[in-house]
């Protein structure tokens, strides 16, 4: 059962190992005579309708394969000719394995941080041509923290104090970055590109299921989140190298939004993680209990260590668009 089970839809003979650590999917290489591979495991409980992510994920990869400066992944077609299956109840989907690459996190120089924002930065661009209709939000108020202070509100009561105090004192970066302007990543973190083995270039943009009509910056600033977690704390010469990576093919970036971007996803993520763990772990995989409030204070820790950069980062900022 399972993913060996699963895999019967595509193969005659195939093993899989899990690979990676997602909050929310199960990812798994396969390795068949046929060659390597990864099964992904879609979770229905979060992505409601999977059905209509691969179609979205469809049209966007089609748009991103008329660039020719990152590889666009593929997915293998199961025996039936199915881009996807359902197996077991569960949703499942094979994609081709893309050799010769790593993933890079923690990021380990400014000039990965650079890439990555150039690689996201370009699909942005890339994704402005995409035809009508919109793309629609795979998880309804995806990214909106509004969205996410109003289930958090409904059981603030048991949140830790300093916690609370914390988040109604930055509740107001919720209108900051409120509109919806461009078609987006939305899940813009450094493990989600693929580097070259050296880890010099970024190859590959990964993980389309979140693709939808946002704000640019929600982009920017889940990317300087996480390559900043990566790091333990805030960093602004790693802020600067993901800017101008950005700034490179986002025409859009502004001082303000650029500098309120990294705060806004990092609180929105303690919200939705300190959320998650008042209501009993219902979103995001636990391997115990509490491990969401850790995962929330670890999100707030940064989130004041933004706080404490910010005249730095405005400066910088100010620089790196004035050049681009």
């Amino acid at each position: 059962m399972g993913a060996e089970h699963a895999l019967q839809a595509w193969f005659d003979q195939a093993q899989a190992t899990p690979l990676g650590e997602g909050h929310i999917h199960d990812t798994y290489e396969v390795s068949s005579p046929d060659g390597h591979f990864v099964l992904q495991r879609v979770n229905h409980q979060v992505f409601t309708d999977p059905e209509m992510v691969m179609r979205q994920t469809d049209r966007v990869l089609q748009r991103w394969r008329q660039q020719k400066a990152y590889v666009v992944p593929k997915l293998v077609a199961a025996r039936d000719g199915s881009a996807a299956k359902w197996v077991d109840g569960e949703f499942w989907r094979v994609w081709e394995f893309i050799a010769d690459t790593r993933v890079v996190d923690p990021v380990e120089n400014t000039q990965q941080a650079f890439q990555a924002g150039k690689a996201f930065g370009a699909l942005q661009r890339q994704l402005r041509g995409l035809p009508e209709p919109r793309l629609v939000e795979p998880i309804p108020g995806f990214l909106q923290l509004r969205h996410y202070l109003q289930a958090y509100d409904a059981v603030a009561s048991g949140a830790p104090r300093q916690l609370h105090t914390l988040i109604e004192q930055h509740r107001h970066l919720a209108d900051e970055l409120g509109q919806r302007n461009a078609t987006i990543h939305g899940d813009c973190k450094i493990n989600n590109l693929l580097f070259d083995a050296a880890g010099a270039r970024a190859v590959a943009v990964i993980d389309f299921d979140t693709v939808m009509h946002g704000h640019w910056a929600w982009d920017f600033g889940d990317l300087v989140r996480s390559i900043c977690f990566s790091r333990g704390a805030a960093d602004v010469g790693y802020f600067v190298a993901a800017l101008r990576g950005f700034a490179s093919e986002q025409t859009a970036c502004r001082v303000a939004e650029c500098l309120a971007a990294p705060g806004y996803v990092t609180l929105m993520l303690g919200v939705r993680f300190l959320t998650d763990h008042l209501q009993g772990d219902r979103y995001f995989r636990v391997s115990r209990r509490g491990e969401n409030l850790t995962r929330a204070n670890e999100q707030f820790d940064l989130f004041a260590s933004f706080l404490g950069v910010q005249g730095e980062m405005r400066d910088a900022a100010v620089e790196v668009l004035r050049r681009s």
